[in-house]
């Protein structure tokens, strides 16, 4: 009996094992091209998630004393802002600037000082925050209503 015979018809002809690692090398490449393109997505999500985090941040806090006709404008936090501006319905719009946190800037009702809210009984106040002297965003806003000021 000839040993190789047997052995030969177990293993198939050449032609036929040349089929398995031709499908292995296949299906590798395959799911390597997936794995790659998945990771470039991701990659490429988190990439877009950093333009956002270049707007400016910060806090500001707003008081108005309806009786005394004055609203007290406030730096809570800074955030990554470099600059702030006090805008809005006021005298204007020259506000002195807000340089810190902590520090206050007072707007009284019926003044026509260039500290002052605006010629409306009612209006807005914001403070606007920026990077570099770049875009804005508004990191606060109050409300007064001058209407009931002792000072009217």
């Amino acid at each position: 009996m000839d040993s190789n015979a047997s052995t030969r018809s177990e293993r198939g002809t050449e032609h036929e094992r040349a089929v398995s690692p031709v499908i292995g090398v296949v299906l590798m490449v395959a799911v390597t091209v997936v794995l790659s393109a998945v990771i470039a997505g991701f990659v490429m999500e988190m990439g877009d998630g950093m333009e956002d985090s270049l707007e400016a941040t910060g806090a500001a806090s707003f008081d108005f004393d309806a009786d005394e006709g004055v609203m007290t404008v406030s730096l809570v936090s800074e955030g990554n802002a470099d600059e702030w501006e006090i805008v809005g319905d006021v005298n204007d719009g020259n506000v002195d600037g807000i340089d810190g946190v902590g520090e206050n800037v007072t707007l009284q009702c019926g003044n026509d000082d260039d500290d002052a809210l605006g010629a409306d009984e009612a209006g807005t106040v914001s403070v606007t925050a920026s990077i570099d002297g770049g875009s804005s965003t508004v990191i606060g806003s109050g409300e007064y209503d001058c209407s009931d000021a002792n000072g009217d």
